[in-house]
């Protein structure tokens, strides 16, 4: 409800606005107007960042606004250090922005590209001089990364603070992911393949990438408050410490750790203010110019806003690393970003000429993130007297079965395809999205979804998706809003459910054969010594199952954990343990098929006893079968798909 009568709230300063030059601003000097304008703008900011602060909790926000001729807010929110109660300033206090640390690579690269050096759609290889990329099916580029369409799996590796020392090319090579898909053929958000591109720039320059960042960007733009690494030759030491980050409990903040990703900080150790940011997101409105500074040609400027992939024409997509995305009948383009406790985002509307920045120092919730700089936009819409994006058509006949034929479950294509990590994929779950009345719910939404052109729906939100469809019409794929990463329909394989079906049947199973024991012995023996001895191998499979099940029951605290917390203790000892039980409960699997056919011919049991065998070794045959698919039982995991 806040959010919606901040929407009003804009739509009036908006009507105000018209009306003041209906009478008579014309004759007030422009700079006179830009003041105005900027104080109304300012206002509203302030007002939609105090309600989310007094929803959300979070200690401090900072927050710049800006033209493309001039910032026209930056400004700190609460505190930055609760316990010595240090207010957030816009100017000094850094907050790390983790992925939008990425679109200074992107930028990086397209500075390469504007000098002839770096040609996007190359083989990788060509320019990498001490690690080579696997051979696939056809050679991987440039393109192909800034698009995450590099086709490999999600590895959680990248943040282990044990490879955080190495050499960037060797810490590539240590956490080389498997190639889960065809490249350039879906997209799945990679971080691994992020890095590569930032190799690929220091191969090419001669020097650390950090180095070209500072030399090349940072420094030309007057972005002094940068720092791309923490104790990193480059970090100027008077500008540390960042931030504090604070987890938004029950009894308040608590603070707590941060991590530092070393090799990796190219693609999310950046920290920096709302007043670099600030010029950051002028730059780009300015078409690579800042105050006189160009950076690159415009052409080239053009083809970094360009996409090389564009299956649905309208729908999100990755224009050369950044985030294009549509949005109530305009597009803006920009990244996030969520490290350690902070969650961060940035968006740029050349049609509206307004860039927004925020930051949070706590992670209790991603809505003041999407929140502001939406709000925002939608005042720019209404003050332009385009307030049409609150109307949504209704759906027709051809909606609803179109509707109807989306409607499914879907998996991320961003999640580990190999080994152990696979199970991570079991606790991400899926997404089921069902249709009603000609419109798409998404589970864990409220904002249905209703058809806008071809393959296109949206919500009341402005969120956007795509709809790709194979030769025989079927889904194949949902692009997200952002362009990062495709949403798959689930098969056999990809549904986690079938691991849940397996396990509570097993469990069944197991509990009525010891309650068949109890029955049995108050009524008749074992009549067949292999009868007694497959009896008591029945009983012993309760054990793995039990065990498993124990282990199991760490997966909410594993979840709960922090993201330093949890990446300083990868690989988590709970999938080592979860590996060891699902190996063990595989092997008494086998051993329950290896018995099934004495079951039935040398044990003098009724019918109904080794229907019940059989059942049960069905059951947890099928649930060693999940476990393996799953990664849990690594001598066959790689077979399944």
């Amino acid at each position: 409800m806040k959010q919606f009568l901040t929407v009003i709230v804009g739509l009036v300063i908006g009507a105000a606005v018209h009306s003041q030059d209906d009478v008579g601003l014309d004759d007030v000097p422009p700079e006179a107007n830009t003041q105005t304008d900027d104080a109304l703008l300012e206002a509203f900011v302030d007002g939609v960042v105090a309600t989310y602060r007094d929803a959300h909790a979070a200690p401090g926000y900072t927050v710049s606004v800006v033209r493309a001729d001039r910032t026209v807010l930056a400004k700190g929110y609460g505190l930055s250090d609760i316990e010595n109660a240090t207010p957030v300033d816009p100017a000094t206090t850094r907050f790390y922005v983790a992925s939008i640390s990425k679109t200074f690579v992107w930028t990086a690269a397209m500075l390469l590209v504007d000098r002839g050096e770096l040609d996007l759609d190359k083989d990788v290889n060509d320019y990498l001089v001490d690690y080579q990329v696997p051979e696939g099916k056809r050679p991987l580029t440039v393109n192909d990364l800034m698009a995450h369409r590099s086709g490999v799996e999600e590895t959680f590796r990248v943040w282990m603070p044990s490879l955080a020392s190495l050499p960037l090319d060797e810490a590539i090579a240590a956490t080389e992911p498997g190639q889960a898909f065809d490249r350039g053929e879906i997209a799945a958000y990679s971080n691994w393949g992020s890095n590569l591109v930032a190799l690929v720039i220091q191969d090419i320059a001669g020097v650390t990438y950090e180095s070209f960042l500072y030399d090349e960007l940072l420094t030309p733009l007057g972005m002094t408050s940068t720092v791309l690494n923490v104790g990193s030759p480059n970090a100027d030491e008077s500008l540390l410490p960042i931030s504090k980050n604070y987890r938004v409990t029950g009894n308040g903040p608590e603070e707590v750790d941060q991590i530092d990703l070393g090799a990796f900080a190219p693609i999310g150790g950046m920290s920096t203010t709302a007043v670099d940011m600030a010029r950051w997101m002028r730059f780009l409105l300015n078409r690579g110019e800042l105050d006189g500074v160009r950076l690159m040609k415009e052409s080239t400027f053009e083809l970094m806003r360009s996409s090389a992939f564009d299956p649905v024409p309208g729908s999100g997509v990755r224009a050369h690393g950044f985030a294009d995305v549509p949005y109530h009948g305009i597009r803006y383009f920009g990244h996030t970003g969520s490290i350690n406790e902070f969650f961060s985002k940035f968006i740029v509307a050349p049609e509206l000429d307004i860039g927004v920045f925020i930051s949070q120092n706590a992670a209790d919730s991603f809505d003041p993130l999407t929140g502001v700089p939406h709000l925002v936009m939608n005042r720019e819409l209404a003050v332009q007297g385009r307030a049409d994006f609150l109307l949504r058509p209704d759906p027709s006949d051809d909606d609803v079965d179109a509707a109807e034929g989306i409607a499914g479950t879907y998996i991320s294509a961003r999640r580990p395809f190999f080994g152990p990590e696979k199970f991570v994929s079991v606790v991400q779950g899926t997404v089921d999205v069902s249709a009603k009345d000609g419109r798409l719910m998404f589970s864990g939404s409220t904002a249905p979804y209703v058809r806008v052109g071809d393959g296109l729906w949206e919500n009341r939100n402005g969120n956007r998706i795509g709809i790709v469809r194979g030769e025989g019409g079927g889904v194949t794929r949902i692009i997200d809003p952002t362009g990062a990463t495709d949403l798959l329909p689930v098969t056999f394989w990809t549904d986690p459910f079938n691991l849940a079906i397996g396990l509570l049947a097993t469990v069944f199973f197991t509990v009525t054969t010891w309650l068949g024991l109890w029955r049995r012995a108050r009524q008749v023996r074992e009549t067949t010594k292999t009868g007694m001895f497959i009896s008591w191998i029945a009983l012993a499979g309760a054990l793995p199952l039990v065990g498993l099940v124990v282990v199991a029951s760490g997966i909410p605290e594993a979840r709960d954990m922090r993201f330093a917390e949890f990446m300083s203790s990868w690989p988590l000892p709970l999938i080592g343990e979860l590996t060891l039980t699902a190996m063990v409960l595989a092997g008494f699997a086998v051993l329950l098929l290896i018995f099934l056919v004495p079951a039935w011919r040398r044990t003098g049991w009724s019918i109904w006893r080794k229907l019940h065998y059989s059942f049960y070794t069905a059951a947890y045959a099928f649930l060693a079968v999940m476990l393996a698919n799953w990664g849990l039982v690594p001598v066959v995991s790689d077979l399944f798909g």
